[in-house]
């Protein structure tokens, strides 16, 4: 029995039909008089099959037109026969087309099939794992080392203010780290915005590349930033979100073509031999980068600890190295892996924003009202543009939702009418021994 070499061209479609955003599938028409129980996907494609075409048209029912396309006319409801009948011809030759390019880009040398979109979507499996993986050791390190009340470091001299650190995470800092409970939150958000901006965000000179040591801003962010400014425009077209790259795409095959050389470029310089990274160039930078990066983090946390950061040492260099070790992974990939951030009204204002449910979860999740407002954002959302392929990049997907908390914190009345009492005591004080 001779082997079929597009046995496979199916299970590759149906992951291009899942990369489809929902909403999309919303703008479809559907006639009254017919009612649609399920879609199935095969049946597109198997002229044999014999189940009933969900597209199948009733006695007095009008035909299910798709959505427009800019290279179809321009047919509604009610056309004539003849417009409906080319539509149909020209939605037929799109759909072999379609189908052609899928084969060749699923074909491997000698017309075998090829097995890469298989490993692609382990990798992006694998990368999902470690994002959670690292959310939980950030949050595990932030409870252990900041929860709890406070101690006697916090009298100690601070380097950075509280305002300096805290101040573009959200406008209740104070009252967080006035909290036992919650305190652990805005650590957990400081780390991660802390490790976007200088380990995943290429956007700054000295920033992102941490990876290729001292080929980053020698080598490759030169000819990098000069591809992408050729190939995407700038992301504005979302208000509410500020991605650290530039993502809309101004030519489909030119983005491809870039992505291709970048993750090729990417594994021949961190070759992944019997499951161990084997760089090519001098790594001793690297380690020196994550040792020293670590150490300013504990220095700058070290006056809202409520135990010595030297117990967590090993933890926090762990933590950053997992964090340098995945964006490694993520710029391996033909898919476009980023994180996404959001802003409010001014470019640093981290706080304050709509809550989107399809781009972000609550952990508050007793509250459930609508016009939440995001008070402080935990952890980024994870977005993949393109298919795991390296195709289709004119299409953004959310694969993890951000964590943010929408409760607004309660200050401590208490202790400040404590303070008040206090400053005004010293005051009356001072005031009588002037007198």
């Amino acid at each position: 029995m001779n082997h079929n070499p597009f046995a496979d061209a199916d299970a590759e479609w149906s992951d291009e039909e899942e990369l489809i955003p929902k909403s999309r599938r919303k703008t479809q028409y559907v006639p009254p008089q017919v009612r649609v129980t399920a879609v199935a996907q095969e049946d597109a494609w198997s002229s044999g099959s014999q189940s009933p075409s969900p597209n199948r048209l009733s006695v007095n029912a009008s035909p299910l037109i798709p959505p427009k396309s800019p290279s179809r006319p321009d047919v509604r409801a009610g056309s004539s026969q003849d417009d409906l009948v080319q539509r149909f011809y020209q939605v037929t030759r799109e759909r072999d087309a379609l189908r052609k390019e899928l084969q060749r880009q699923s074909m491997g040398p000698h017309g075998i099939p090829a097995h890469a979109s298989v490993v692609y979507k382990s990798e992006e499996k694998t990368l999902i794992e470690e994002l959670h993986s690292l959310r939980y050791e950030i949050r595990i390190w932030s409870e252990d080392y900041f929860g709890g009340p406070p101690s006697s470091r916090s009298k100690r001299p601070h380097m950075h203010s509280a305002r300096e650190l805290f101040g573009s995470l959200t406008d209740n800092y104070k009252a967080y780290l006035k909290h036992d409970k919650d305190r652990p939150l805005l650590i957990q958000a400081f780390i991660w915005s802390k490790l976007l901006q200088r380990i995943f965000s290429n956007l700054n000179k000295g920033c992102g590349y941490i990876w290729a040591g001292k080929l980053g801003d020698r080598k490759l962010r030169p000819i990098n930033d000069t591809l992408r400014k050729g190939i995407f425009f700038p992301r504005s077209s979302l208000p509410h979100s500020a991605h650290h790259s530039l993502s809309a795409v101004k030519n489909e095959e030119q983005a491809e073509e870039y992505h291709h050389w970048r993750s090729m470029t990417v594994n021949l310089l961190v070759p992944q031999i019997d499951g161990k990274w084997s760089p090519t160039f001098d790594a001793a930078p690297v380690l020196k980068w994550i040792r020293r990066f670590s150490s300013r983090l504990r220095r700058k946390l070290r006056p809202w600890s409520t135990q010595s950061l030297r117990l967590g040492k090993d933890q926090l260099y762990t933590i950053v190295s997992a964090s340098v070790a995945l964006d490694l992974k993520m710029k391996r990939q033909r898919a476009d892996y980023r994180f996404v951030t959001f802003t409010g009204g001014r470019p640093n204002q981290f706080w304050g924003y709509g809550f989107y449910d399809s781009e972000m979860e609550d952990i508050e999740t007793e509250d459930e009202e609508r016009g939440r407002r995001v008070q402080l954002s935990l952890s980024p959302a994870l977005e993949r543009c393109g298919n795991a392929n390296g195709h289709v990049f004119d299409q953004n997907f959310i694969l993890v939702k951000a964590d943010v908390s929408c409760k607004r914190l309660a200050e401590n009345r208490l202790q400040s009418s404590k303070r008040a009492g206090t400053r005004g005591g010293i005051r009356g004080v001072m005031s009588s021994w002037n007198r």
